[in-house]
């Protein structure tokens, strides 16, 4: 899994468990519900807040290619600088990137993703120099940008 959190907008790419292949939108949807749920309701608790966090309905999409999941990985490390919020993603602390740059233990499959890029140099690299975020932008819809 692959995480983003950041104002009004929650990001996440999931894998589905080797032994239940099958895409379940509903489970899927109701657990991330329950999560962000959660999530609110902590730090509404933690900051005296009564709103929402999250503006946009949950969305999905599958990664139905290689070059879509690699970008993907960039797209939700580069998305708060491509907002504004931040003038560089490696700063935003609500994010995966520093959980696979690490040595300290994670939930993520940090191995996986290192080898998917080569290695944690290389996948630095691709962040760092390979990837624009306007080659994402046809795998993406519009609307989610």
């Amino acid at each position: 899994m692959h995480f983003l959190i950041q104002v009004k907008e929650a990001e996440a790419l999931l894998k589905r468990s080797e032994q239940n292949q099958e895409f379940i939108p509903v489970s899927l949807q109701r657990q991330w519900g329950h999560l962000l749920n959660a999530f609110t309701k902590a730090m509404n608790i933690r900051y005296g807040r009564v709103d929402s966090l999250f503006q946009k309905r949950f969305r999905r999409k599958e990664v139905t290619s290689e070059a879509y999941f690699t970008r993907l990985i960039f797209y939700i490390h580069f998305n708060p600088q491509h907002h504004g919020l931040i003038q560089d993603f490696k700063d935003w602390p609500y994010s995966s990137y520093h959980s696979l740059l690490s040595k300290k233990t994670t939930n993520l499959e940090r191995d996986t993703v290192l080898e998917w890029f080569g290695d944690r140099e290389h996948m630095e690299r691709f962040h760092r120099e390979d990837a624009d975020f306007r080659t994402i932008s046809p795998l993406i819809e519009e609307d989610e940008l």
